[in-house]
């Protein structure tokens, strides 16, 4: 059995829930449970902050992450996967540090929603993400169509998902996102990514009108086929 290395901590209760969609899977499907090692790297809350909302100072994460993807590697992790969309603007660079697999939420949600023949999706996600196109730029290559957030409402997203990261988990948060997702479905969607793995703590298991691709999940799976 192979040895996962998963880089935590942003946010430290996402982590915690990968975990558990992990050990829950491995008593589902597996005969024991799989090796895991997890680096929860040190990030200043300022830092956490500004990453969930507009994006700033996100030069300031990399060399943290490409750190704990070094520790992971070098405790003997035979694989790695980092359970946050927003970090994936790094990807690259941090399969460049080690020798060692990487995998992707992206790529694996973009297998997920081909897999599921939806042809236009809705995306709840930080401003950063959606800046730096992870979602938007393959999607369009596989021919999906995809619906962002009118500003006012990504603004308002930028809000909650700092919220959600202090633990604050307030109602009005909750409704406020199911009134986007409701304009997603006005707007022709057939199914809305999760692409903040902090939303599914937010929303995961309220009824929506549009069916929740958990981004979360998405990579569960994908690193219990590996394990």
């Amino acid at each position: 059995m192979k040895t996962l290395g998963i880089i935590g901590g942003y946010g430290p209760e996402t982590t915690a829930e990968f975990y558990l969609k992990l050990i829950a899977l491995s008593r589902k499907n597996a005969q024991n449970y799989p090796s895991i090692l997890i680096y929860n790297p040190s990030i200043p809350f300022e830092l956490e902050k500004a990453m969930a909302g507009e994006g700033r100072d996100e030069a300031k994460m990399l060399p943290i992450l490409i750190n704990a993807a070094k520790k992971l590697e070098q405790s003997g992790a035979d694989f790695i996967v980092i359970p946050c969309n927003t970090v994936h603007i790094f990807i690259e660079d941090i399969r460049k540090s080690v020798n060692v697999p990487v995998l992707s939420i992206i790529e694996e949600t973009v297998s997920e929603i081909k897999k599921q023949n939806f042809r236009k999706i809705g995306l709840l996600a930080t401003t950063s993400t959606i800046r730096n196109k992870l979602y938007q730029t393959p999607l369009e290559h596989n021919g999906i169509e995809l619906i962002v957030p009118k500003d006012t409402n990504q603004q308002l997203i930028g809000e909650i998902i700092p919220r959600i990261l202090a633990s604050h988990i307030l109602a009005d948060d909750k409704e406020s996102l199911l009134q986007i997702i409701n304009t997603f479905k006005n707007e022709g969607a057939e199914a809305v990514v999760l692409a903040c793995t902090d939303l599914p703590l937010l929303i995961a298991k309220t009824k929506s009108n549009l069916a929740l691709i958990d981004t979360l999940q998405v990579l569960a799976r994908s690193t219990n086929a590996i394990l």
